[in-house]
This record gives C-alpha cells, structure tokens and sequence, in this order.
C-alpha cells in the first residue's frame, strides 16, 4: 500500500494513530504518534489508513438503491478489540527470557537511543552474557544473574546503530541445584525493518517497547548451534571472572551530621527548565538540552547526598515526559534513596519529583 506525506494511518497491531511525517528507503514509513510516542519509522505492512474500516469486507457501491429484504438480515459478529492489559498473574508466566528496546526520546520526541533490558519471565535464576556488536566492532558486553521473574537494564544502543549491522549476542544458562543447566545462545541481527514491527505492549516493563522472544525455556534443551565458537571455561566461571575484574565504584558516602552550615546554605528545591540553566537558551542546540539537564541533575544529586539533606524536589516540568523518565531511571540505581514521588505538588503541580533520602 502506498502511503502519502500528511496522510493520517494507524498501526495494525497496537491501533495507535498518527500522520505520515516522511517517507523512508526499504518502505520505511516516519510515523508521528498522537500518543505522544514521537515520530516512530514503521514498515509500511504494519500500517493502514486511518479511515479503513476494522473488518476486511470491500466495501461497495450502486447505483440504485437495493431491493428491501424480505426480513432483516442479524447484525454481523461484533469483533472484540483485543486488550493489551496483563493481569499479575499471568504478568511473567510462559514468556521466557526476552531482550525489550526501550526508546529514549529527544525533546523534539524523536528517538535518539534505546535502552537494553534484559526480562526473566521464568522461574529459575539465571546466568548471562550479552554481547552488542556494529559490525565487526564491539560495543558493550555486560554479564551477571538475574532472579527469576525478574529484569536487568543493560546499556544503551544508539539509533544510528540500527543501520550499521546491529547484532546482539545473547548466551544464558539457569541456575539449577547443585550446578547449571544446559547452554543457550542465540545471536539476534537486528533488522530495522524487523524491529520496527516488533513495537509491542510490554507488561514487565509496563509500557510499549521493542520485544525480542529469545528463549521460551532454559531448564532442559540447549538451544547453542552447533557453529557457536567452543568456550574454554563455562560460562558461570567467565561471569564471575568478569564482575571480579571490573573495578567497583566507590560507595557513596553522606557527610557528617556536624556540618551543619553546609546544609543549612544548601538549595533543596532544583529547577531544570533550560532558561534556569544558562543565560541564553537559545544558545544550546535542541539535540543537547536533555544531556544538560541530566548532567546538572547528576551534579546535584551527588551534592545533596554528600551534604546529608533529608529530601529534595526536582522540577522536570511535565512536557512529554522524557526527563522525567530519565531522571527516575537514574534515581532506581542510586544508593540511599528510600523513596522517589511524583504526585501533586500546591506549587509545582504534576512537574516536579520529591526524592526522600535514608
């Protein structure tokens, strides 16, 4: 189906609606969401006017008017739109183990990266190593277990790696009784093409990201092909080797309590509107503002645990959402926060997060 510029479509499989912003080599179609997604590069397949009927029926037309029917026909089956809601219970039950692309998006709500999760939807524990290459070039490797239902944010993949031969390498034992059990590995090439159509509701991370089924189980059969290179050492004594090698950041330390001038001079309130960060706003390119907001953030939070503060409120605004995203990944990997809100604020509204410290 040919698609034109401005022309209002919707997605096949999550019936998300937008219009046609571009129109890409390898019947790529640039699609801005009014679901505030962003502009997403669909196929075109995946794709259908906005205006086409749900069912398949052709429609039709005459020139006169048809004959009245001797009695009604019934009313054709209502088909039930599928939901995409998950209850707790079947949240993690019969989905393997699954490698999710999670987009980060600019202030313009294009993406520029996307964040790796690793999802243990099983019930065992489990050992991994993940190997991300362009090509022939390397470009993170990150190993360690995960609990059973369970899920790891791994590294960032940009977007431009997409057209640069992206392949993900995914190599996963369980953690049984008394040892491990049989190997499994499996190298992904990530097509944009492919990927593109793989945007789908994902329950464990509790919003929509590109989902990748690896491994339906990892207790009995040992999915390595026969050509995957033989390992010397088994794969439990290669991830411990690695985290023993890799240097541990040094812990985050509170100043003493004495210091009582320092917290007194101390800002609790932080605003990371761009015109409260530098002089001339229109001085920072549109593609920097949210790596200057997150670098000020960072600088701040390491400031306001160093100086022992009991809480502070951050002001991301409400926006699209993006910094405030960012800002509370970062806070799920910070030692000594006891609890991170964003609720009503009488000042500040739904635009600020309060972080209460230990």
């Amino acid at each position: 189906m040919k698609f034109t510029l401005d022309q209002r479509v919707r997605m096949k499989r999550t019936e998300n609606v937008g219009t046609v912003t571009s129109i890409l080599p390898g019947n790529i179609i640039h699609v801005k969401l009014d679901s505030g997604l962003g502009h997403i590069p669909i196929p075109a397949e995946a794709l259908e006017p906005e205006n086409m009927p749900s069912n398949d029926a052709p429609l039709t037309a005459t020139a006169t008017r048809p004959a009245k029917p001797a009695s009604p026909p019934p009313p054709p089956p209502v088909k039930a739109k599928k939901s995409n809601t998950v209850s707790k219970a079947t949240l993690h039950e019969n989905n393997g183990v699954q490698l999710a692309f999670d987009p980060q998006l600019n202030n313009e709500a294009e993406p520029v990266a996307y964040e790796v999760y690793l999802i243990n939807s099983t019930d065992k524990k489990i050992i991994y190593e993940v190997k991300t290459m362009t090509g022939s070039s390397r470009r993170w490797t990150k190993s360690g277990l995960i609990e059973a239902n369970g899920k790891k944010r791994l590294e960032a993949v940009e977007y431009r790696w997409l057209n640069e031969k992206l392949t993900v390498e995914l190599d996963v034992r369980a953690v049984l009784t008394g040892g491990t059990g049989p190997r499994h590995f499996q190298k992904l090439s990530i097509k944009p093409s492919q990927f593109f159509g793989k945007y789908v509701d994902v329950p464990e991370l509790f919003r929509e990201s590109h989902l990748y089924p690896v491994f339906p189980d990892v207790s009995a059969r040992n999915t390595a092909p026969a050509t995957a290179p033989p390992k010397t050492q088994s794969l439990k004594a290669m991830t411990q080797a690695a985290i023993a090698k890799k240097p541990k950041p040094p812990a985050a330390q509170k100043i003493d309590r004495t210091d009582i001038q320092e917290q007194l001079d101390f800002d609790e309130v932080l605003d990371l509107h761009l015109d409260n960060l530098v002089d001339d706003p229109t001085s920072v390119p549109k593609h920097q503002v949210l790596q200057l907001q997150l670098k000020t953030f960072d600088a701040y939070l390491e400031r306001a645990l160093k100086v022992g503060v009991d809480s502070i409120i951050v002001i991301h605004g409400v926006g699209n959402g993006v910094l405030k995203r960012a800002i509370h990944s970062r806070l799920h990997h910070t030692k000594f926060i006891r609890d991170f809100k964003n609720e009503y604020h009488h000042k500040y509204g739904f635009g600020a997060t309060e972080i209460i410290f230990d």
